[in-house]
């Protein structure tokens, strides 16, 4: 009998033991995709700029806004030092590299250009040219610079007229790279031709885009949903993180709150690392999480107006009623399509017994390690 029973607890160690192994191997293998994930998506392939082009009684003014993990390739870090005021000076000293302006299919030339760097990551280069001739009709904004950046690049362009009403809208991209507007004069004889339209901005799309490769925004939302444990409540977390995140977009494009990326991209970071351990340590009170969510959702949305600013909105007088409202409906329909499908196949695994003991906890270990990683590597860079 003795033999029997030790024969039966040896036996039962091993298949502990086998299962700790097993967890651990799938933990392992979990992150080193995960973080494969991580690295990838703290490099932003594919990101936006804005390029805004005013025709002014005496001049053209155009501003482009450009954020420098998009000019990496470009100009290498290992020889900019310095790197945003280098990076500026070289920008400012290659303006016929960077925008033409073309009248009635002629060029002209430049006859000003500065760079600056309005918040930390961003650079802004304003160039000036000369007026429109009289009776010229179409005006040709060709961005010869998207050649330089990223593959999936995309660049919002704004035409606006002196009072700062918009003339055209298109989207710029490295196969598409110019557009042509009719030109806001009154002395300007009708087009017996008119130029094609340029490809028109979708703010919607772009949201769902931003929040679809917003891989920290949807690691944070899958922490949260992990340890719902009905639907009413994974949909009132959810609607905290809406509402919060939706208050702070608006209040930072409208430039009412700001905080440098710098503060806001670690602070992100740092709440998907806070949420994986309370999932772990936590008793998971939906008071408190629901408090939490509101607040990290506020962080959230901070980074989710960075993008706009990207795009050039938010620091000029370019409409933004309109774009925000879009991009917002944008980012929370494709949020919450994520969140529906994510969330359909967590309370079906939910009803099996062995998911909440073993496959929460790998996954709260997982999203905390990410998040580690992210903060790390925010805060060095």
């Amino acid at each position: 009998m003795h033999r029997m029973h030790g024969l039966r607890t040896r036996a039962t160690n091993l298949r502990e033991g086998d299962t700790f192994i097993t967890m651990s191997r799938r933990i392992a293998l979990a992150a080193f995709l995960l973080l494969s994930i991580a690295s990838r998506a703290l490099a932003h392939p594919e990101g936006f700029s804005g390029l805004r082009v005013q025709v002014l009684g005496d001049r053209v003014h155009a501003a482009l806004t450009i954020h420098t993990r998009d000019t990496s390739d470009w100009f290498p870090p290992g020889k900019f030092l310095d790197y945003v005021p280098q990076v500026s000076r070289a920008l400012a000293g290659m303006p016929d590299e960077l925008i033409e302006i073309a009248y009635d299919e002629q060029p002209v030339t430049s006859t000003h250009v500065s760079a600056s760097s309005p918040e930390t990551g961003l650079i802004e280069v304003a160039l000036d040219y000369p007026p429109p001739p009289a009776g010229a009709r179409t005006m040709r904004v060709w961005s010869k610079h998207l050649r330089q950046l990223p593959r999936g690049h995309q660049q919002l362009l704004f035409v606006v007229d002196a009072q700062g009403q918009a003339v055209c809208d298109a989207t710029l991209t490295t196969e598409e790279d110019s557009a042509t507007c009719d030109l806001p004069s009154p002395t300007s004889r009708p087009s017996t031709q008119p130029s094609p339209p340029p490809r028109r901005i979708s703010f919607f799309l772009l949201g769902v885009e931003h929040i679809v490769t917003g891989y920290d925004h949807l690691l944070f939302l899958a922490a949260l949903l992990l340890v719902c444990r009905t639907f009413k409540e994974a949909a009132a977390v959810i609607t905290f993180f809406t509402i919060a995140h939706s208050i702070t977009l608006t209040l930072a494009a409208l430039d009412i709150v700001r905080l440098p990326g710098r503060i806001v991209e670690p602070a992100i970071a740092a709440s998907i690392v806070y949420v994986g351990l309370e999932n772990l340590f936590g008793k998971h009170r939906f008071g408190w999480r629901a408090g939490i969510t509101f607040a990290f959702g506020l962080v959230h949305g901070l980074g989710f107006a960075a993008a706009l600013r990207e795009m050039g909105l938010g620091r000029s007088d370019v409409g933004l009623a309109m774009p925000l409202l879009k991009f917002s409906a944008g980012l929370e329909s494709g949020q919450l399509v994520i969140a529906a499908v994510l969330l359909s196949v967590l309370l079906r695994l939910k009803q099996r017994s062995w998911f909440d003991a073993r496959w929460v906890p790998a996954g709260s270990i997982v999203v905390s390690l990410i998040g580690l990683y992210w903060l790390v590597t925010r805060l060095l860079s």
